[in-house]
């Protein structure tokens, strides 16, 4: 994809600061569509799972005495726990990188306490 980008933008008249910044962009263009195709796979996934664990209930419920019905429930039951916990390993992935990023920084908390000290006189 990028080097479609710098074919098309080779151009002599075109600065490399210019360049460099509509290359960024489209980058960041490219990332946005994948992840946007991503989490609609995701949804997908899970809607299926979700409609494929409904009928199965509903077989279930007409004949309750069939142990393969159980067993495809509990697959799916499972599949589901799976998509569960990757969604939330990333979310926790995602909560501590924010958290190191955005943490308090020594040089906030010394000039908080300057701060303070100076309106204390």
């Amino acid at each position: 994809e990028l080097s479609f980008f710098f074919k098309e933008n080779k151009k002599e008249e075109t600065s490399l600061q210019n360049i460099w910044d509509t290359m960024k962009a489209y980058t960041r263009g490219i990332i946005i569509d994948y992840t946007k195709k991503r989490n609609i796979e995701k949804r997908k996934k899970i809607k299926l799972l979700e409609e494929e664990y409904k009928e199965q209930e509903e077989e279930l419920q007409k004949d309750p005495q069939k142990k393969e019905v159980k067993i495809k429930m509990e697959m799916i039951k499972h599949k589901m726990g799976l998509l569960e916990k990757e969604e939330l390993a990333l979310k926790i992935k995602n909560a501590k990188q924010n958290y190191f990023e955005d943490a308090n920084k020594p040089g906030r908390w010394l000039s908080y306490k300057l701060r303070k000290e100076r309106q204390s006189k």
